[in-house]
């Protein structure tokens, strides 16, 4: 485990301030058939009320804006999904960003059953404990510390006596490790998230795949009958125009079918 950056420890310092920000390296397979591995970091944004996990390229697009600083020649920003709950909340919102400003909420009531055993090591002056469990469809090991008193992690899981430090699926598909966190004295705002959030179509789960599914037959076309007509962009800063939407279109459905491998399981959609 890389060393941890931690502006505060002790639990004095945690109570007083407002947002607590917490960074989270990610290692997944897009396609579990794959023996690739895709690295990115997630925030996991821990106020007074609410609980926020999000990619981090939300905040450096948001830093972007509100800096007045164009976007690097090339940028492509990974926008997918945002979870969200109120803290000792089991009910959690999911946004899952289609292309085209296409926001689906889905809502959805998860906790999990933790085994806790009496193995502990110490990371970077971090005294960790072990605990395991299963949820969605896969068997998994945490290492949290009672040193952060909050009852959060990574995605969805929470309920452990201290913060999630390290997390894995006994597959290696999946493993998040705490690297970074700091405090925030104000209540951290992010204008990219504030407004997925208001321009979500509450979905329930059967209309929730219906949509994806009708997303998949033609991205393309979804796009076009949305009312973004013949020239728009990808979420990716891909430029789509009648040249070259037959092959965009294309690359989109093999992309949707091969990187079909969620934290839940139970959320993968059957492709044809």
């Amino acid at each position: 485990m890389k060393k941890l950056l931690f502006t505060f420890l002790i639990t004095g310092a945690l109570m007083k301030a407002q947002t607590h920000r917490f960074i989270y390296d990610v290692v997944y397979k897009k396609d579990s058939t794959s023996t690739m591995f895709m690295k990115e970091n997630y925030h996991l944004d821990i106020d007074n009320e609410n609980v926020t996990y999000y990619t981090r390229d939300f905040f450096i697009a948001d830093s972007l804006i509100v800096n007045n600083i164009e976007f690097p020649k090339g940028t492509k920003l990974n926008t997918s999904t945002i979870v969200f709950h109120k803290k000792g909340d089991e009910n959690y919102d999911e946004f899952d960003l289609l292309e085209g400003n296409i926001i689906l909420k889905l809502q959805s009531k998860d906790s999990q059953n933790w085994k806790l055993t009496n193995e502990n090591k110490k990371v970077n002056d971090l005294m960790l404990q072990k605990a395991t469990t299963t949820f969605g469809g896969r068997k998994w090991t945490a290492w949290f510390t009672k040193e952060i008193p909050f009852q959060e992690g990574p995605y969805k899981f929470h309920g452990l006596p201290g913060l999630i430090v390290e997390l894995y699926d006994d597959k290696e598909n999946y493993k998040f490790e705490l690297v970074k966190s700091v405090k925030i004295d104000k209540p951290a705002k992010n204008q990219f998230i504030e407004m997925s959030r208001q321009m979500s179509v509450p979905v329930d789960w059967e209309k929730y795949k219906k949509t994806k599914l009708t997303f998949y037959d033609s991205p393309i076309n979804y796009l076009k009958n949305g009312g973004k007509g013949d020239q728009f962009f990808l979420n990716d800063g891909t430029k789509v125009n009648p040249a070259n939407s037959r092959e965009i279109n294309e690359r989109l459905r093999q992309n949707i079918k091969k990187y079909n491998n969620p934290i839940d399981l139970k959320k993968a959609i059957v492709y044809p």
